[in-house]
């Protein structure tokens, strides 16, 4: 058994790694041993609502858990709410560091922020050209727990999509949008970013 737990909505079978599990897999699953939980953007938060008091608890004993996604309900305590917002362009949806945490450290924001389907490495200064915004965050988080930081972000308002917060002798982590490990992009400052994560999760 490895150090950090995924959780996801997805079918299991012999390929599958150990430390990767349905949602509905995670009652019957021991979470004693994991140091870190990572919670992917598509699993079922009606149902990991249920599991609320047991994951708040191994949070509150030590683990970091990497919560994933727009924050539909308050499966964790503490958790934020997740808040629409308008955009228009560029400006609305761009990525500003604001207070260090090492699963970002050196990653330049402006490196996640614009994706395309055209094959290739290509610079900022492309991508301004044929990419597309908002892939990262095009919303924020509201209603954060008290001595929450905000690590990123969003528009000239720098509205929070990437923020932590204590719980008990642990640590929330929340991306408010498609799962971070996704942004690790080759060529570019956040193509540590998966590595990153295992290795802050697993301390």
């Amino acid at each position: 058994m490895g150090n950090i737990l995924t959780i996801m909505n997805t079918v299991r079978d012999a390929s599958t790694p150990p430390d990767l599990i349905d949602t509905y897999e995670l009652p019957g699953t021991d979470l004693t041993g994991y140091r870190g939980i990572v919670v992917s953007m598509g699993a079922d938060q009606l149902f990991l609502e249920t599991q609320r008091e047991r994951l708040s608890a191994w949070v509150r004993a030590g683990g970091k858990l990497l919560a994933n996604g727009l924050p539909m309900r308050r499966w964790v305590d503490g958790l934020p709410s997740h808040r629409k917002m308008e955009f228009h362009g560029l400006d609305d949806v761009w990525l500003s560091a604001v207070e260090p945490h090492p699963i970002w450290e050196g990653v330049e924001r402006r490196d996640m922020l614009l994706r395309t389907g055209v094959p290739g490495q290509h610079s900022f200064e492309e991508l301004r050209e044929i990419g597309v915004a908002g892939f990262y965050a095009r919303s924020f988080l509201a209603e954060l727990p008290e001595g929450a930081r905000v690590i990123t972000g969003i528009g000239p308002g720098k509205l929070p999509v990437d923020v932590s917060y204590r719980l008990g002798e642990g640590e929330v982590i929340v991306h408010n949008g498609n799962d971070l490990s996704g942004f690790a992009f080759p060529g570019t400052s956040a193509a540590g970013l998966r590595r990153a994560i295992t290795e802050y999760l697993e301390k």
